[in-house]
């Protein structure tokens, strides 16, 4: 399984200088609102995907009246892998793999698949399509290594038919050698995804089956996949029928860029109908679906940024995925203010593998003797 070893930050949001020595288990961090320790694993989620789980705006990652800003880890998987990423207030970013420069950004997420939990993730039930398609297309960009060709290919298709949309007087001949592509790309991600939902869908069902909630709910709660068209025609077809209405809007409103994974109670959204509480449930539900049909399908497990979550969760959520987690086998980051819950609800009090830090004022200090944890719980 992927481990990060090491990590240095220089010049990170409030972090000016910062090196952490993580563990292959669990890594508390704990400080006040403010202190930097949700910036530690906003720090891990730009080296491992490029981009921040906060904000799409870079130059707020950049440290106040600095230039830039340098990240590095040491990734162990059976061999130890070096991995930096850099990034200036004009755009520019480099990243470095074992000293070769890469291109993109997925070169990364292969390195270390990541899964963040947060506040953020109940835009999974709130959100649109959009938020869940995402979510679950991570799963399916590392378990068919194809996808992330047929996907490059069908975003290429989707940002040419949508600009010949855009010109006066398209006629359908124009579009067609584009159409033609498009539904080739299609066919594969909608083959893949349908692929790896099923094992997806069997997991969450078992998941969410732990929750006592779900005996009460008075209806079936479901996870389906819907494909962004019709599955009872051809798509190229279906592109001809709605060719009047793309070209009046300017854009194409059907293909694989609108499917969804719909959580229901009966017919009626679960959100809808769900409690603050069973939404978290939910939640964790499909976060330990994603996990296990990775674990499963790979043979490797993500690792798991948590952040804040015993105010996310209560006390039995807390302790399912601390015990899932466990299983699980995962390095995980997890943030508090307060660590006793995490402490105590993961029964991690004696357990000598924990790492724990403590930030204040943007410096990270290692905290791992057991008076020291023990002080925590006063």
């Amino acid at each position: 399984m992927p481990i990060l070893r090491r990590l240095d930050i220089s010049q990170f949001r409030n972090l000016r200088s910062a090196t952490l020595q993580p563990g292959e288990g669990i890594n508390l961090i704990s400080g006040e609102n403010g202190s930097g320790k949700t910036s530690i694993l906003e720090s891990i989620s730009v080296l491992a995907h490029g981009r921040s789980f906060r904000t799409h705006k870079f130059r707020r990652l950049i440290n106040n009246d600095e230039k830039s800003f340098t990240l590095f880890g040491q990734i162990f998987e059976g061999t130890t892998q070096n991995v930096g990423l850099s990034r200036a207030n004009n755009g520019d970013m480099q990243i470095r793999i074992d000293s070769k420069a890469a291109h993109t950004a997925t070169e990364l997420a292969e390195c270390l698949p990541l899964l963040v939990m947060n506040s953020a993730s109940f835009q999974l039930l709130e959100g649109s399509g959009q938020v869940r398609r995402k979510f679950f297309d991570w799963l399916v960009f590392h378990v068919k290594h194809e996808f992330k060709h047929y996907w490059k290919l069908y975003a290429r298709c989707i940002k040419q038919r949508n600009s010949l949309l855009r010109r006066d007087k398209i006629t359908r001949s124009e579009l067609l050698p584009w159409d033609q592509e498009l539904t080739k790309a299609a066919q594969h991600i909608e083959s893949m995804r349908s692929e790896v939902f099923e094992l997806f869908q069997t997991h969450f069902l078992n998941e969410i089956g732990q929750f006592d909630f779900t005996e009460t709910l008075g209806a079936e709660l479901s996870c389906t996949y819907v494909s962004g068209w019709s599955k009872t025609g051809n798509y190229n077809e279906q592109l001809e029928d709605q060719f009047e209405r793309d070209v009046a809007a300017g854009y194409t409103h059907i293909g694989s860029h609108k499917s969804d994974v719909k959580i229901n109670l009966a017919r009626v959204p679960a959100v809808e109908e769900l409690s603050r509480g069973q939404q978290k449930s939910v939640i964790v539900a499909l976060f330990l679906a994603e996990a296990l049909v990775f674990r499963t399908t790979t043979g490797r497990t993500p690792v798991f940024l948590l952040d804040d979550l015993p105010a996310e969760l209560d006390e039995k959520n807390l302790r399912i995925v601390g015990k899932a987690l466990k299983n699980l086998g995962s390095q995980v980051f997890a943030t508090a203010i307060d660590p006793k819950s995490i402490l105590t609800g993961w029964e991690l009090v004696d357990d000598e593998s924990l790492r724990m830090f403590h930030v204040k004022h943007g410096q990270v200090e290692l905290k791992n003797d057991i008076t020291l944890r023990d002080s925590f719980l006063l």
